[in-house]
């Protein structure tokens, strides 16, 4: 199978663009081979917009992204406790607790 590749062009009308208000339009241009015919006087353009519900889960997963993976104030309080000697892990619950995990 083969593709003939010569009737591509560096002509090609670009894609759809994205606009800051989390719309998408696409413009279609106007055909350069038909300059002396008659045509619309407005673009015709696409677009798409988000439910408000989709910009919100949108806005929460940046939140989301920008937080730390570890609370590292827990982290320090846990060592402060352990390096005091006020930290005991209880043993038996700890094994218990191994025990239950669900592999």
């Amino acid at each position: 199978m083969s593709i003939d590749i010569n009737q591509i062009s560096s002509n090609r009308p670009e894609g759809p663009k994205r606009q800051d208000n989390g719309k998408v339009s696409t413009s279609v241009p106007q055909s350069t081979e038909n300059k002396g015919s008659v045509s619309p006087s407005k673009d015709t353009s696409d677009s798409v917009s988000l439910s408000s519900a989709a910009q919100n889960l949108a806005k929460i997963e940046s939140d989301l992204r920008s937080l730390p993976d570890v609370d590292q104030n827990k982290v320090d309080a846990i060592k402060a406790r352990v390096d005091s000697g006020e930290y005991q892990v209880d043993s038996q619950n700890l094994a218990q607790k191994m025990l239950s995990i669900e592999v």
